[in-house]
């Protein structure tokens, strides 16, 4: 009995997923840099928190390995919604996308995202008519699907990556400084894409028997022989830059999540309307970069000017984060307890706990979690030792990062601006 080809090609993408990223050929090895990259930016988040805490408590190794594990899985789905549905791209409407992101990320890492990618490209070609022969329908479909991704990877994992921090708020604000989360996630995603591509006669293997509807997004193919749709690895890279200052990170990554899959089905749907009628290639292409920056300053706005979840309770020490295998996570310590007492003597501010802890040869930490109290207990204990906690900011506390992450380039150009004004 034969295969239903849709089947088949299910098939092709669970096997071919996971093996394009094997250093054999040229995919396999741009995966490879793309996950350098990955981990250089990773690795400068650690440098940060280095800078401003006295130690990392997010490993550059551990989330490298994560983000790849995540993005080849997320590559099988992404496949799928592809392949099966049979968005036919060229082979040009990938590499002119490529260098574009790779500049726009060395100007800030959250730009490293197709949406402004490609929606450059589809610009430029629209109003230059550079790049040529270009598919514009195509390349916004491909967009889509991978923000649709984006968005599962970061209902999943996008707040594995979450740096605490200090930040301003606006000067009026009742809070000046408040604690956030800085989060930063970035996958790698190997993917399998339909191009159209003309190839010699003996290169040309068994078609494929494909139902009337496939594919939905096509290109047509130029005068001439041997044009046939192949379906090639490809490798993507996607970025998740937010800040959590209301809510938790998992509760943040949550929300940023809904609002790429609402970003992701408008640009889907603009996509197909542009294969049946390309005058809406305009919106298409104005669509993918400003509507995802709309999205992220929508989002930033919320949380700069909701109220603060990371403050001073009161009564306690209130702690945002802690580095793991530390004393304070022996000690049972989690993100979000208030400490509010050790030894029995209450703790107010950081100074009190730096006090008591300066003393104290045995722990018993009253703390309030979940809207209960625990107590728990050290049995001994090294006067004055650093418990390597992170704690909510307290009056007097001055911001440590601007979240305005800037890039490669824009810090050489500024070095290189104070270095020739002296």
């Amino acid at each position: 009995m034969p295969t239903h080809p849709l089947l088949q090609l299910a098939k092709e993408i669970i096997f071919r997923v996971p093996t394009s990223m094997l250093p054999v050929e040229p995919v396999g090895v741009l995966f490879w840099v793309v996950l350098l990259l990955v981990w250089l930016q990773y690795r400068r988040m650690a440098q940060m928190e280095e800078k401003i805490h006295g130690f990392v408590s997010n490993n550059p190794w551990y989330h490298t390995a994560t983000s790849a594990a995540y993005g080849i899985a997320g590559g099988v789905v992404g496949s799928f919604v592809l392949v099966l549905g049979g968005v036919t791209l060229q082979q040009q409407d990938i590499l002119y996308m490529w260098p574009v992101a790779i500049l726009l990320m060395l100007v800030s890492p959250r730009l490293l995202c197709f949406s402004y990618a490609g929606g450059l490209v589809s610009l430029s070609h629209l109003i230059f008519g550079w790049p040529a022969n270009i598919n514009v329908a195509s390349i916004m479909a491909l967009v889509a699907v991978l923000h649709m991704m984006e968005g599962l990877l970061v209902r999943l994992s996008g707040h594995q990556a979450a740096s605490a921090v200090y930040v301003d708020r606006p000067s009026d604000s009742e809070e000046p400084v408040v604690g956030a989360y800085l989060i930063q996630r970035f996958w790698p995603i190997p993917i399998m894409v339909v191009f159209l591509l003309q190839l010699p006669p003996e290169a040309l293997g068994e078609a494929m028997d494909m139902p009337g509807w496939w594919p939905l997004i096509d290109i047509a193919a130029p005068a001439g022989a041997g044009w046939v749709r192949v379906i090639i690895p490809v490798v993507a890279a996607l970025g998740y830059s937010d800040i959590a200052i209301t809510e938790k990170p998992a509760q943040r990554a949550g929300r940023s999540a809904v609002f790429l899959w609402w970003f992701s089905l408008i640009l889907l749907a603009l996509s197909f309307a542009t294969a049946q009628n390309p005058s809406w290639a305009w919106m298409a292409a104005l669509f993918a970069p400003l509507g995802h920056e709309a999205m992220v300053h929508s989002g930033n706005r919320r949380e700069m000017q909701g109220k603060p979840l990371f403050v001073p309770p009161g009564d306690g020490v209130r702690i945002m984060d802690l580095r793991s295998g530390g004393p304070g996570d022996r000690l049972g310590l989690q993100r979000g307890d208030v400490i509010l007492s050790v030894n029995g003597e209450p703790v107010l501010c950081r100074d009190e706990l730096r006090d008591v802890l300066a003393s104290a040869e045995q722990l018993t930490v009253a703390v309030r979690r979940d809207g209960g109290c625990r107590i728990l207990k050290r049995s001994t204990h090294r006067p004055g030792e650093n418990m390597q906690i992170i704690t909510a900011p307290e009056r007097g506390d001055r911001r440590n990062v601007d979240v305005n992450t800037r890039g490669v380039l824009v810090r050489w150009a500024r070095a290189l601006l104070r270095r020739l004004m002296g």
